[in-house]
């Protein structure tokens, strides 16, 4: 009988068992055991083999997933305006649950029963379900504060989870020594996944409160340019509405911002309050188009959509990046980017009264205002239409579009309260399928696909025939600026290589999207930013339209509280480090290039970075960045 016994070696969550004789060196004698230890050698092989492809297809960090809950430390959160705000969230009752998939009721044929988010402009239209989402609302802003489904504890949740008040945890569970490193769910691919499940919960609560368990949001459907009132800040949040609403208004809206005015993607304040901003509704409605195209069509790679890795000991508060010891920067991804310009829109701006721009217009304040949740619905709704569209951006055009899939995604895990005030442990896998949390969309892809496919207009002469040479590489790793005015670098382009495929989940380099990477920049904690890139259009400027081949998307950075609690807020307007954070940002060029018939990788290009952000009450100070680079996702 063979006692040989086996050992196993961990390698990424995967376990692989080597026989010990084949450790040890004991291989026995005769034919018989060598033929075992060639069937042995080749089975490691093997398995080894699949391993290593596995690792490589399924895009691992070699780290650890982030891990957080709301119990242990909880720090204030400065603002501009007032003392610190308690962001921090009451201790559960009882012992703190594990996610289980809800119940879902099927129809006698099967179907799944599940309940259905229907666009804003269209609900406000049905009084009885304005009456009731009013009533929900008004009974959750009854709770007391002790309970944490009250309205002010809903608040504190985004609150809390988005201003950096508590700390990563080293183990699993909500009492798992803390790191010292702080929390934040934006800047990452954790900003979907977080949002999901909240207002997951959210929207089980409302239910609850109400006896109703088919209730469901509904969705502020703003990148919808087919129907008159879509992309309109839904009426049934606004005063004199005719069905009684006052649970779902906020007085802290931007009232030059109500209907008939139509959200604007490319909206810039500075602009608007120097009366400079006045663009056509149809003009509006182009540039929408064209910013959702870039900020979700182009966007073909988990990385570019959903934002960079986050893992443990990742801090996406500091001021300072350590890369050599495997710290990395915030990176929002084109999804978070286009949804900060509706809080943007909808919140206070330039208003002397309120600096930090409340509600909507700050991750501090936004939850306080019940259209955030239905702006995030439509957030939400858009990472599902993203897995769906067609590859019309690699060479291949076969490459489809996943979500991340390492161990280091997929087991980040947050704390919820739910319907029953438990507090509930939730892993990002349990978020990824929107079905199985017992929810749908009203169908709207006629007008998804207005912006899917959308044709900008056809490239400036000048671009075809732009001249790199003209303008200056930027410095790696040096002091590179981006100020008031706008400012063009020359980018050095290569061929991508099977290397560059490593850890992209892909099989080959014609199904890799292509990059321009701003690395590491610098942008104060309590400013709005915005950076429009154009290529091989240098005269781009604040005025320059997006409709426009050149053009190839933004990145939006929304304020959130400081860090340091050691600095008065009469200082917010100081040069140290730790009132700013460093971010990572990328642009897809693959469309863009193709549409200025760029292709051979060796024509290096010109990218013009457009400033359009900074507030009308903010310095004049501009962005320092280290590097301008190419890359391959």
């Amino acid at each position: 009988m063979d006692t040989d016994m086996t050992t196993s070696v961990s390698s990424f969550g995967s376990l692989i068992r080597i026989p010990q004789s084949l450790l040890h060196g004991k291989v026995g004698s005769g034919r018989s055991s060598a033929s075992k230890t060639r069937q042995h050698l080749k089975w490691a092989v093997y398995t080894c083999a699949f391993v290593f492809c596995l690792q490589a297809l399924l895009e691992v960090v070699e780290a650890d997933p982030v891990l957080a809950s709301s119990l242990g430390s909880c720090k204030p959160v400065p603002v501009l305006k007032g003392a610190p705000l308690h962001c921090c969230l009451p201790a559960p009752k009882r012992l703190t649950i594990r996610f289980t998939f809800p119940f879902i009721p099927r129809t006698l044929l099967g179907r799944p029963i599940l309940r259905e988010r229907k666009p804003a402009h269209i609900l406000q239209k049905d009084p009885e379900y304005v009456r009731k989402y009013n009533l929900a609302y008004a009974r959750m802003k009854a709770l007391p504060d002790t309970d944490p489904r009250s309205f002010l504890n809903q608040w504190r949740v985004h609150c809390s989870f988005c201003n950096e008040a508590f700390q990563q945890r080293k183990t699993p569970g909500p009492l798992g020594p803390e790191t010292g490193v702080l929390l934040q769910v934006h800047y990452s691919w954790t900003f979907l996944p977080w949002h999901r499940m909240y207002l997951y919960y959210h929207e089980r609560i409302l239910a609850s409160l109400i006896n109703d368990p088919t209730f469901a949001l509904p969705f502020w459907n703003w990148d919808n340019q087919l129907d008159k009132d879509a992309a309109k800040m839904p009426a049934m949040f606004l005063p004199k509405f005719g069905i009684p609403n006052a649970a779902l208004f906020d007085e802290f809206r931007n009232s030059n911002h109500y209907p008939p005015k139509i959200l604007y993607l490319g909206y810039n304040s500075k602009l608007e309050a120097e009366g400079q901003q006045n663009l056509t509704d149809q003009q509006i409605k182009y540039e929408n188009l064209c910013v959702m195209y870039n900020q979700v069509t182009t966007k073909i790679s988990a990385r570019d959509f959903l934002g960079g890795p986050y893992v443990v000991g990742t801090d996406n508060s500091a001021a300072t990046v350590n890369v050599s010891a495997g710290e990395t920067p915030g990176e929002s991804g084109g999804m978070e980017s286009v949804h900060n310009v509706a809080h943007e829109w909808t919140g206070l701006i330039n208003d002397p009264d309120h600096p930090d721009n409340e509600d909507m217009g700050n991750f501090i304040y936004a939850a306080r205002d019940p259209i955030f949740y239905t702006h995030h619905s439509n957030v939400d709704r858009l990472w599902d239409v993203w897995k769906t569209i067609p590859d019309k951006v690699t060479k291949s055009g076969i490459r489809k579009r996943m979500d991340y899939m390492s161990r280091d995604f997929l087991d980040t895990e947050f704390t919820f309260f739910d319907e029953n005030q438990n507090m509930v442990i939730v892993k990002v896998r349990d978020s990824l399928d929107s079905s199985k949390l017992g929810y749908k969309y009203t169908d709207v892809s006629e007008s998804d696909k207005m912006w899917i496919y959308y044709e900008p207009l056809p490239a400036q002469e000048s671009s075809k025939t732009c001249n790199s040479s003209e303008y200056p590489a930027p410095v790696p790793s040096g002091y590179n600026y981006i100020g008031m005015d706008p400012v063009s670098f020359k980018l050095d382009r290569r061929a991508p290589t099977t290397e560059d495929c490593r850890g992209k989940g892909v099989n080959n380099v014609d199904q890799l999207q292509e990059d321009v990477v701003l690395e590491r920049v610098k942008i104060p904690h309590l400013e709005y930013a915005r950076f429009d890139v154009f290529i091989n259009y240098p005269a781009a400027n604040r005025w320059t339209h997006l409709y426009m081949s050149e053009y190839v998307g933004t990145f939006t950075h929304l304020p959130s509280g400081m860090v340091d609690m050691s600095k008065s807020v009469s200082e917010s307007s100081s040069e140290s480090d730790d009132k700013f954070r460093i971010v990572t940002i990328r642009y897809s060029v693959n469309a863009a290039l193709k549409r200025l018939g760029i292709t051979d990788y060796n024509t290096d290009i010109v990218v013009t970075v457009v400033s359009k952000g900074k507030r009308n009450s903010s310095p004049t100070t501009g962005f320092t960045f280290s590097n301008l680079k190419q890359d391959f996702q």
